[in-house]
């Protein structure tokens, strides 16, 4: 093929991918053709905000999809994504893959029962308006359709993580031709142990001459989920006084706590000293967006208890803390997303091994959300290693609804028998996902490329 009809291939490729792109409107949504080294710095010299992509439209975006204010919440979907074709005589040969849990009930019982808790002394003790008695009252009709599963994985949360199994499974089948090993490795959480069961169950199925190993284990943790509690060796990463001042302005700023607890509670000290304002709204709110994850979602959503822009408000609150603790942010130095770089050496390390030996085809890691996400910031991938000083300013560059329920990044590992060079396909929930090195060939990159960057 001649250069004219290789530059006529990849515009044609770019427009189909493009289309397909904008059709997509899913999960991870907004997403497009991997950007160039070079048009991320077009990005920057434009917005002064480095390691970014494209600026987001955030406040209409979640406006027209309120559900995306439940941030990792939010739930994952299977958009019809077409992937860009590897060159000429390039096949995919191994995969690289770390997947958080599907989606769950909320965080933990307290969250049910200590709600439950404070509206039925606020109602014993005359402390709730009349907006106060009527939430009450749903509440206690909703109570027992959750009660006592906090943090369990729900069958919605079953299917996803099948679903994930599938669509690798279709879209890469020659990585599953013969005799297929993985070697997985799990976090000691339940809810990941039942997505990690049900992944390779569903897998199993596809192709029975598919066998695993299994490390699950709390000393796995360094390799798997640094941040997490369960890790021996954590090192947590303390936000600065500064940061924390900054937060805290924020939240002043844009939630007005007391007005809102008002509309519920007449005696509001009450509220303060037995359960604290803000902890009740973000809890309420916790409760009230996880209904999107539950399998029969009730008939009363509580649509009327919250604005959208009191939803807003509070996941661009909830978002900036999240920067700060998981994102490249000046203002804590990219101390929450240093160490795990200990997942990032561990997928290096397990892929060239896996790739000399041939013994190896799937390496699949199940974590959490806190892994995922610091992760890929800490990879700069797409726009979450955005770079900003502005707290007003992260939500239109650093998202907290693209960690949604079932999120997972993926290394898709191409050979050729004509070319030494292995290449490297990127995906982030299910989308090609771009890197701060150049392109090897449209959507794809050098595994040399990418190991020498990431091991400086």
């Amino acid at each position: 093929m001649n250069i004219f009809a290789w530059m006529k291939k990849i515009v044609l490729n770019n427009i189909v991918l493009a289309v397909a792109s904008l059709l997509a409107a899913g999960t991870y949504s907004f997403a497009q053709i991997p950007a160039t080294p070079e048009q991320r710095a077009a990005v920057e010299a434009e917005s002064g905000v480095k390691n970014v992509v494209r600026k987001y439209d955030t406040h209409a975006e979640m406006k027209a999809c309120p559900d995306r204010t439940g941030g990792e919440y939010f739930m994952y979907s299977f958009d019809d994504v077409r992937l860009t074709p590897a060159p000429k005589g390039y096949k995919p040969v191994y995969i690289s893959h770390i997947g958080r849990h599907g989606a769950r009930y909320a965080i933990s019982d307290n969250v049910y029962e200590k709600l439950r808790k404070i509206l039925t002394e606020a109602h014993d003790s005359g402390k709730l308006t009349d907006a106060g008695e009527s939430l009450r009252d749903r509440y206690e009709a909703f109570y027992p359709s959750v009660a006592f599963r906090g943090g369990e994985l729900t069958h919605k949360g079953q299917e996803q993580l099948r679903g994930i199994a599938d669509v690798m499974y279709r879209d890469f089948p020659e990585v599953f031709k013969g005799k297929t090993n993985a070697e997985v490795l799990c976090t000691v959480t339940p809810r990941v142990i039942v997505s990690m069961n049900l992944f390779m169950d569903e897998l199993k199925g596809l192709d029975n001459d598919l066998t695993y190993s299994l490390e699950c284990s709390t000393s796995i943790m360094p390799l798997i989920h640094p941040n997490g509690g369960a890790n021996p060796y954590r090192v947590k990463a303390r936000i600065p006084a500064g940061a924390r001042a900054k937060a805290d302005s924020l939240l002043s700023a844009k939630v007005d706590v007391k007005g809102f607890c008002s509309k519920y509670f007449n005696d509001t000290d009450f509220l303060e000293k037995s359960y604290g304002m803000w902890k009740f709204e973000l809890d309420l709110r916790t409760v009230i967006l996880d209904l999107q994850c539950l399998d029969n979602e009730p008939s009363d959503r509580f649509e009327d208890v919250f604005t959208f822009e009191e939803l807003f408000a509070i996941w661009e609150v909830w978002n900036f803390n999240g920067y700060l603790s998981m994102g490249r942010s000046p203002l804590t130095d990219n101390k929450g997303v240093l160490n795990t770089s200990a997942i990032l050496k561990n997928i290096i390390e397990c892929a060239d091994r896996d790739l000399a030996s041939g013994q190896v085809q799937l390496s699949l890691r199940f974590s959490h959300d806190t892994a995922i996400l610091p992760l890929v910031s800490y990879m700069k991938l797409d726009n979450f290693g955005a770079v900003v000083s502005d707290p007003e300013e992260v939500k239109n560059w650093w998202r907290s609804d693209f960690i949604p329920m079932a999120s997972n990044l993926q290394l898709i590992f191409y050979r050729s028998k004509r070319n030494p060079e292995i290449l490297v396909k990127v995906l982030y929930n299910g989308h090609e996902a771009s890197l701060p090195i150049p392109q090897a060939a449209p959507s794809f990159y050098s595994w040399t490329t990418f190991k020498d960057y990431y091991r400086q």
